[in-house]
């Protein structure tokens, strides 16, 4: 026995505590940035200043690939059905993968069609508002699937290997999901309505000057709360994520949890068999009732 899906979940926790690591360090430097004075330098400093907080999550996210792989490959450690469910997790992956490739394609092929059709693409005219909105809308709705599907193969995947606690656990985890998705959304949406219907969205879709977005960007406070929606959402989500990952863990550490291979294994390793015969026989037999053979 392997123990692939114990270590898939450490793996998994890893990833976890790596995230939000990664989601303080980038958010740190998100509020830190000066909406009101926006300059090239002041972009540079950003990227490189959030050059750690990227380096952590894909670190991160190695570690959550790894712990994925290794809890499909213990699939069948855990009966029947925890197998199915793992592949339900994995069918969901596939789709969310298929889904967001279609609707990235969509709004892709939206913008593309514009250029076709010499709609002209940053020069304020009302044609440029509606692809911007267009493609927000697509942006919105596509958040919150994105959430829904990612918490559907964290509930597929535990939720065989959780008890009570670690199923609230995990339910809570996927609620928590959705509803930062659907916020950070709607935020997202508001900020682009302000964005649109500023007096000055002409100049500012005409302008390369990074000043020109100041005034707009310092304006509206849909920035400042979608950071905040997503530090306080993403944050919540991962701690109840490590613990829905830590329950079953403990559980199979401590013995609570025992894989179904290995309880079959054990059984056959504190059996009793006849040393002359070679079948199972009962742990007090003082004779072997197949072949008569004494024992004392």
């Amino acid at each position: 026995m392997k123990d692939y899906t114990k270590k898939g979940l450490l793996f998994l926790m890893i990833s976890v505590i790596t995230s939000i690591i990664g989601v303080i360090v980038l958010y740190s430097f998100f509020f830190s940035f000066d909406f009101e004075n926006i300059t090239s330098e002041n972009f540079v400093n950003l990227s490189i200043t959030i050059i750690p907080g990227l380096i952590i999550a894909i670190i991160g996210g190695l570690f959550g690939l790894i712990g994925s792989i290794l809890l499909l490959m213990g699939r069948k450690e855990f009966g029947e059905k925890h197998s199915k469910f793992i592949f339900y997790a994995l069918l969901i992956f596939i789709i969310s993968i298929i889904v967001s490739v279609v609707i990235n394609s969509l709004s892709t092929f939206m913008v593309y069609s514009s250029s076709i059709s010499q709609i002209p693409f940053g020069s304020g005219t009302s044609n440029t508002a509606d692809l911007l909105r267009n493609n927000m809308n697509i942006t919105v709705i596509n958040m919150p699937i994105t959430a829904a599907l990612s918490g559907l193969i964290w509930i597929f995947g535990l939720y065989q290997l959780e008890d009570k606690n670690g199923r609230i656990a995990l339910f809570a985890t996927y609620v928590c999901m959705i509803v930062t998705a659907v916020l950070v959304s709607i935020s997202l949406f508001l900020f682009f309505e302000d964005f649109i219907n500023s007096a000055n969205f002409e100049e500012l879709m005409g302008s390369s000057s990074p000043s020109s977005y100041s005034q707009l960007l310092s304006s509206s406070s849909w920035i400042g709360n979608m950071g905040i929606i997503s530090l306080v959402g993403g944050s919540i989500s991962n701690i109840l994520l490590f613990i829905a990952l830590y329950i079953p863990y403990k559980r199979i550490t401590s013995g609570e949890l025992v894989p179904v291979k290995t309880a079959y294994q054990n059984s056959i390793e504190n059996s009793r068999y006849c040393p002359n015969c070679g079948r199972l026989i009962p742990d007090d037999a003082g004779t072997c009732p197949y072949c008569g053979r004494k024992f004392w």
